[in-house]
């Protein structure tokens, strides 16, 4: 995540000489990434990238304490100001002013909740100081109620959040996980449908008054006549904020910090800073008992390591005292025992320093990469398996692309229009609970419908698209993730026993041989395979060991005239997860012919609904010195088949020749009916 600051607002808690752009510098090269600085009026405003795992960074008071472990390793002198915030005893209530409040949390959902009722003036707006700070943070200037909980939040990096007292009619919070499809209204007058993963505040009556740690509800924020506030903390789980933030696409700055899982130690100092600026601000007064629940306080884990294993990370060597020293300006608590180190991280980093290659990490960045020395790695370099369908994968690729074909992506989400073109179903696909747009809404199970799309958007352009696809389909599981299958789709326009060429060369490439030519069946067979796509006398499927490698068809009419194609279409579908059980990578040495061979065309005419291929396989069974069957023209029942006969001991005589052609014909006569055309 990104986050903007101030130069000014930062020098409230960073006592240093150093500019702007001394700053940014050296935060850089040990920190946080200063992207950028941007000059506005008299101030400077800092551009930072926060890493997923610094959430103690995402604040002015997270980078202050960078700055001043960070600046001194540069010759600049700096030091951390002491917080603001009240004391909790300053802040009791008498028994005659107690307003009541009562929350409670029965399945302990939250790590830490705080909360105190407060009594206000009025709303109005914000002083100029406070406005202009939060605006030049990136986040927009309501009023003095809201604000100073955005203020809160950007100055100590925990969320924070202001209900209207009044408006909770019971005084009561449950914290509990909400029912399936259980309406809500966000602040921002949108309405949601909850699933019952997600955390929800009631009032104790059913009514939802809050989506903790997210955003507030449209029935309980703060207004112009509000008096009475509770301002309240809570340490939320920060796997149920991430997976809620993202159902909902609710991507608030709140829900960017919760999921980080934010120190629940920070929880009181944000509190108690909140009610002083509501003092100062707003006129308030403390109307409630501090609520504080805390069942789940974590303790940081010690970590056990020592200075040569510390130095053989790096791959340098550093004084046990200059590592003591780096890793005490983070705040580390440092206990030497003999060789070792036991090292405590605050409580801001226990989430993300946990083993000695952490503390390592750390010592690394503050004393400086750009400071270690470029040595090459010794050792031998580790050998992986690599998966042997990358290699396919690769191979399938080179060969179309060398065989004048283009390689197209799509996205792996498409739209319901585009299903509902290609006649499928949208329930039978996986469907995004928060799509960015209803372009890519449902996960695709077929190529097909992208490649149909792909072809109409370019058909204007050739007359011969020549394209292919290599992608995964996801298809839907019950209560499970989805089958991932790598599936190969080309196109051809025109053109049935060129497509099936190229099919059949490219599995000879990877090895498959003795592959069988099938009607198929009016089921989907693998994925992606609908027998509606296909013209029904105009598609074959090729077989072998009993499963289906690839369709080869004309795409059916009805299909073609959805997708406006102008010309007749013909593609391929091929399942690449089949292909690499049966390929075979090893290639058979076969020596140059030492005789000639003899070729001849032979036309035959059959009888109507027979299949040439079969025909063909027939030929090469009658004798070994048939070497090559092609088919070289064709007209209504009549076809030309070009027979390379050759033998690897002898030349062959016309006697040879007109023996095994006597044999053929004969053959095909009495199996298939044929006639021959002299």
């Amino acid at each position: 995540m990104n986050i903007l600051v101030t130069d000014s607002w930062l020098r409230e808690y960073l006592e240093t000489d150093a500019t702007p752009q001394q700053l940014k510098d050296c935060l850089s090269l040990c920190g946080p990434s200063v992207e950028r600085i941007n000059k506005v009026n008299n101030d400077y405003i800092y551009e930072i990238e926060i890493t997923s795992n610094r959430a103690d960074c995402a604040s002015v008071y997270g980078i202050a304490r960078e700055a001043v472990a960070i600046l001194p390793r540069f010759g600049i002198k700096a030091a951390l100001k002491q917080l603001k915030g009240g004391r909790m005893e300053s802040f009791r209530v008498k028994e005659s002013n107690h307003l009541p409040m009562e929350v409670s949390d029965p399945e302990i959902i939250c790590n830490r909740i705080m909360g105190v009722v407060m009594e206000v003036d009025f709303m109005k707006p914000s002083p100029a100081y406070i406005k202009d700070r939060i605006e030049k943070s990136g986040i927009r200037s309501l009023n003095n109620l809201v604000d100073i909980t955005n203020y809160v939040m950007l100055e100590l990096g925990h969320p924070s959040h202001v209900f209207d007292y009044d408006r909770i009619k019971t005084h009561k919070f449950l914290i509990r996980f909400a029912k399936k499809n259980e309406p809500i209204e966000t602040l921002d007058n949108k309405k949601y449908l909850l699933n019952s993963e997600d955390v929800i505040i009631d009032d104790g009556t059913g009514r939802v008054i809050d989506l903790p740690g997210i955003m507030g509800t449209e029935n309980s924020v703060v207004n112009k006549n509000t008096r009475r506030i509770f301002f309240f903390i809570e340490s939320n789980n920060p796997v149920l904020i991430r997976k809620t933030s993202m159902r909902y696409g609710i991507r608030t700055m709140a829900a960017t910090i919760n999921e980080k899982h934010p120190d629940s130690e920070l929880v009181k100092t944000a509190l108690l800073r909140g009610i002083e600026l509501y003092q100062e601000l707003a006129g308030g007064k403390v109307a409630g008992e501090l609520i504080d629940i805390y069942p789940r306080k974590s303790k940081p884990t010690t970590i056990k390591t020592t200075i040569e294993f510390i130095n053989d990370r790096l791959g340098i060597v550093l004084k046990k005292s200059e590592i003591v020293s780096i890793l005490e300006s983070l705040s580390f608590h440092i206990s030497e025992q003999n060789t070792s180190l036991e090292i405590t991280p605050p409580t801001f980093r226990q989430f993300d320093v946990t083993i000695p290659e952490d503390i390592a990490e750390e010592v690394a960045r503050i004393y400086g990469y750009h400071n270690l020395p470029s040595k090459l790695m010794s050792g031998e370099i580790p050998v992986t398996n690599r998966p042997k369908i990358l290699d396919i994968e690769e191979k399938i690729k080179q060969i179309l692309k060398y065989w004048g074909h283009t390689e197209v992506y799509n996205y792996s989400f498409i739209s319901g229009e585009l299903i509902a073109k290609a006649n499928l179903k949208t329930s039978a696909h996986l469907k995004v609970a928060n799509p960015l747009t209803s372009d890519i809404e449902y996960m695709r199970i077929s190529l097909i419908p992208s490649m149909l799309d792909t072809v109409a958007r370019n058909q204007f352009y050739s007359d011969n698209l020549q394209l292919f696809e290599l992608a995964n389909v996801y298809l839907p599981k019950k209560n499970d993730l989805p089958d991932e299958v790598p599936i190969l789709a080309l196109s051809n326009q025109n053109n049935f026993y060129k497509i099936k060429g190229f099919v059949e060369l490219l599995l000879k490439e990877v090895g498959i041989a003795g592959v069988k030519e099938n009607i198929p069946s009016n089921q989907n067979d693998f994925a992606g395979t609908w027998s509606h796509f296909w013209h029904p006398k105009q598609t074959v499927s090729l077989v072998k060991s009993g499963k289906i490698i690839a369709y080869i068809g004309k795409i059916h009419p009805a299909i073609s005239q959805n997708f406006q194609i102008k010309n007749a279409l013909y593609l391929a579908v091929l399942n690449v997860e089949i292909l690499v059980d049966l390929s075979n990578p090893a290639k058979s040495y076969i020596p140059i012919p030492l005789y000639p061979a003899v070729i001849e065309d032979l036309t035959i005419q059959y009888p109507p609904k027979t299949y040439i291929g079969p025909l063909i396989s027939e030929i090469y069974k009658i004798n070994k010195i048939v070497k090559k069957v092609e088919m070289v023209d064709h007209y209504h029942n009549s076809t030309t088949l070009r027979i390379t006969y050759q033998d690897e001991k002898k030349n062959l005589k016309s006697e040879d020749v007109k023996n095994v052609r006597d044999k053929i014909l004969q053959t095909l006569t009495s199996k298939y009916k044929i006639t021959f055309k002299q």
